[in-house]
């Protein structure tokens, strides 16, 4: 029984591993997606900007375009 317990406690640490990894390329896509919509990352918006999503959920939290 102890030998179950050890796989079942290794194979819950690695599905937590893997479910931390997958927002990461979430971020990225985010990125390319504001980079399509000529948007540049910052942490703040400026007062001619506007918000079009996130870039980064942690690092840069938002994408910015010109209101132009």
């Amino acid at each position: 029984m102890p030998g179950a317990m050890r796989i079942f406690f290794l194979m819950f640490a690695a599905l937590i591993l893997l479910v931390q990894t997958v927002p990461a390329r979430g971020g990225m896509q985010r990125e390319a997606l504001c980079k399509k919509l000529r948007g540049r990352c910052q942490v703040e918006c400026l007062t001619i900007d506007e918000q079009i999503g996130g870039c980064r959920a942690e690092l840069i939290p938002l994408c910015c375009k010109k209101t132009s």
